[in-house]
């Protein structure tokens, strides 16, 4: 009983550790169908790094992980890119970690 009641406390405890918000495309309106949890190191404005769990949805940023094989590709990437961390708040690099699988 005393160990049932201690994994219960472990368990409420890791769920309010979990991250309200999910890192996705912005233009996502349903469920994601391949998320993770992962723990970054994210820039913050004092120019230090700070450690955060993040909620990301991967399936949203594939086309960013894989290489790109043409010059068309790369800079549809770059846009792409620029555009996400500008909707996201996050910086390009903050953004490429986070979604590295």
């Amino acid at each position: 009983m005393k160990s049932l009641l201690l994994l219960s406390v472990l368990l409420s405890s890791a769920v309010h550790a979990l991250p309200e918000q999910c890192l996705q495309d912005p233009a996502r309106t349903q469920p994601c169908p391949h998320l993770i949890y992962k723990q970054v190191s994210l820039s913050e404005p004092q120019g230090k790094a700070v450690k955060q769990l993040l909620c990301v949805c991967l399936s949203d940023f594939a086309d960013l992980q894989t290489p790109a094989t043409t010059d068309a590709q790369r800079i549809h990437q770059k846009m792409r890119l620029k555009s996400l961390s500008a909707q996201l708040n996050m910086s390009e690099q903050d953004l490429l970690e986070a979604i590295r699988y």
